[in-house]
């Protein structure tokens, strides 16, 4: 009935939200949820669940590489 791997793709999903948002930034997290579920049942449509997985994490690791604070975050000093 429980298992310890329960939640870990919610989790998982969570935490590239909130990277691609920006951390501490509601409004940028709430954008990028609604990004990020859009693009997955659109991608899960067409290519399968496992290539929009995979598109999904692409753009998490293009996102750190190209702005790391986020969509809306502040930059550290």
């Amino acid at each position: 009935l429980y298992s310890s791997s329960m939640g870990q793709v919610v989790i998982i999903k969570a935490f590239v939200v909130v990277v691609i948002g920006g951390m501490g930034s509601v409004s940028g997290a709430v954008a990028c949820g609604l990004l990020v579920g859009l693009l997955e049942a659109v991608l899960g449509l067409v290519a399968g669940e496992g290539v929009a997985t995979a598109i999904i994490y692409s753009l998490l690791l293009a996102m750190l590489l190209i702005r790391p604070q986020g969509l809306t975050g502040k930059r550290a000093r």
